[in-house]
């Protein structure tokens, strides 16, 4: 950055992102009452099993030289190379969502709430529904492939080389819309203050967004690139539904080849692994965080003069560019939903565009009632676990704020959280499967250990939230003999309503924990869903019929929490 550059982001009122009070607080043993379920719940199902991981991959077989075999062993650095191409197109996905919200940030009420639908369904669609969409557009079938039988030469997407394309593309699809949700109400925050600023420095409209409005939005894209970053490092369902099994170890990422060779490698080897696995993850999160230097997630925006909202008709090059991400965006859910509703021998043999539509596939998928029992049972550990994750998040959080902790005690309390937010559940899975056993089928028992993983990111949203709250908002219910406690709650409700649905939304589609833990249990529905997509082609009706069923509750969530969900993940508090 240059002298003039750095003086320019300077004079910007930056200050107006941090909280306005701090203090030294009051010290650990204050804060331990409110602190100890959290404490207890993330020891016991994260720091314990992490611990006997590490332990046993250092003394099992080989000894430290667990970590040599692994580490010369071709397949697992051909595992690692495959996430470091997963973490590019994090990065990719990033950009991609900034720039649209760049775009779009002149659009108005109708074509904005049109994107941030379009845009926001897939991020709440399990990474399984996405494998199964974008297997039925590339099936290398003419007959029931897409874009095969668009083209006029057959090309096997499905296959070494072009299922790159499918899954990249899957990804993409996916997680963007996220980007794109946080990156635009970053971008709708920011003061025009500092835009105005820039403006008297004679700054163009590209030197205002290198200098001003992308520091501006440190924060924002740290939330961004943490969430995304820490989805590439563990992607293991996308691959395991979205490539064929015969090409499936040309794809391999490192969680996957753990599944896929645990019995193979043994324990220690095994274990070494998994802690490698970690320590990637954990690297990756932690250079996010320090790279961006921002004080993040302890700065909250409160901007006093917000860039007015644009009511005028947008510009044709908008309304093109909203319409072909829109046309984009819908294409997978239209497909996806087109066979669903077709006949199961008709879905199996041809293309959507061939007719032979009924409910068929429907009957086909809920006949047994094994489908239906086990959406039940998902739903049932869904919300036990989002009102966990509620209670113990709540005065954990409030306990990390300004007002209870100091300064230093916080940045290591927020690093641990971030470390135990990140951990794949490979590293947790042996231990707990040994100590757990068959007491895994107990939906409060699964449960628990779901609320365990989400726990560390919703006590780090929820802290964000709270610090964020105006300072006279807290200190008002001391004058009104009201616990200030019960005031920041209020004031942080987006917060508390965004992280009752994350915690709902990622264990509905959760297929991971299940797998790892519960298998062959089968009483969960993406597990189901897994099963069925073992066949695939004959299959192909009823499996669109399910995921379609597993994809209406998280949307119907969305749509239903929408507003409150995205000012909970970026601002957190009413005002």
């Amino acid at each position: 950055m240059r002298h003039d550059d750095i003086l320019l982001f300077d004079v910007t009122p930056h200050h107006d992102m941090r909280t306005p009070a701090k203090s030294d607080g009051h010290g650990f043993w204050g804060i331990r009452w409110p602190l100890l379920p959290a404490v207890l719940l993330a020891t016991a199902v994260l720091l314990a099993p992490l611990v006997a991981t590490v332990v046993t991959s250092v003394i099992q077989d080989a000894g430290p030289a667990n970590y040599w075999h692994v580490l010369t062993d071709e397949e697992v650095w051909q595992a690692l190379l495959h996430n470091a191409g997963w973490l590019m197109l994090a990065l990719v996905v990033c950009a991609l969502g900034f720039g649209l919200a760049w775009l779009a940030r002149d659009a108005g009420p109708r074509l904005r709430v049109l994107l941030l639908t379009v845009l926001g369904l897939p991020s709440v669609t399990s990474p399984l529904t996405a494998g199964v969409a974008f297997r039925l557009i590339f099936d290398t079938d003419p007959h029931r492939g897409v874009v095969n039988a668009l083209l006029p030469d057959r090309v096997l997407f499905i296959g070494p080389g072009w299922i790159w394309l499918v899954l990249g593309l899957a990804f993409v699809w996916q997680w963007t819309g996220l980007a794109f949700l946080v990156f635009h109400v970053g971008l709708a925050n920011i003061s025009a203050n500092l835009l105005r600023v820039g403006r008297v420095f004679g700054a163009g409209r590209l030197r205002r967004m290198r200098t001003v409005v992308i520091p501006a939005l440190f924060p924002t894209a740290a939330l961004v690139m943490l969430i995304v970053l820490t989805a590439a490092v563990r992607v293991f369902d996308l691959v395991l539904v979205g490539a064929p099994g015969a090409v499936q170890s040309k794809v391999d990422v490192v969680g996957l080849f753990w599944w896929r060779h645990r019995d193979v490698l043994g324990d220690g080897q095994a274990s070494a692994l998994a802690v490698l696995l970690s320590a990637l993850a954990v690297t990756v999160a932690l250079l996010v965080l320090w790279r961006l230097r921002r004080d993040w997630p302890e700065t909250g925006q409160r901007w006093q003069e917000r860039r007015p909202p644009v009511t005028g008709r947008p510009r044709w090059p908008l309304r093109v560019m909203s319409a072909v991400v829109t046309v984009l965006w819908a294409f997978p859910f239209v497909v996806l939903l087109l066979t669903s509703f077709r006949d199961p021998v008709a879905a199996a043999t041809s293309g959507w565009w061939t007719g032979g539509y009924g409910l068929d596939s429907y009957g086909e998928a809920l006949g047994d009632g094994s489908f239906a029992g086990a959406l039940g049972a998902t739903a049932l550990r869904a919300l036990l676990v989002a009102v966990v994750v509620v209670a113990v998040a709540m005065p954990a959080a409030y306990a990390l704020t300004h007002e209870r902790l100091s300064r230093r005690a916080r940045r290591i309390v927020t690093a641990v959280a971030v470390v135990l937010a990140v951990l794949p559940p490979q590293v947790l899975a042996v231990p707990l499967g040994k100590v757990l056993g068959t007491s895994l089928g107990n939906v409060v028992v699964l449960g628990s250990v779901h609320a365990a993983l989400v726990l560390p990111l919703g006590v780090l949203l929820l802290r964000n939230a709270f610090m964020s709250v105006p300072r006279p908002a807290v200190l008002r219910p001391f004058t009104e003999g009201r616990s200030a406690m019960t005031q920041v709650l209020a004031e942080s409700g987006p917060a508390v309503v965004a992280v009752a649905v994350l915690s709902s939304v990622l264990v509905w589609n959760d297929l991971v924990i299940g797998l790892l833990l519960n298998w062959p249990a089968a009483d969960q529905a993406p597990l189901l869903l897994l099963q069925q997509a073992r066949y695939f082609t004959t299959s192909a009706g009823g499996l669109a019929a399910q995921g379609v069923m597993m994809t209406a509750v998280p949307a119907l969530l969305l749509l239903g929490t929408g507003r409150w969900l995205v000012r909970g993940l970026t601002q957190g508090v009413h005002r």
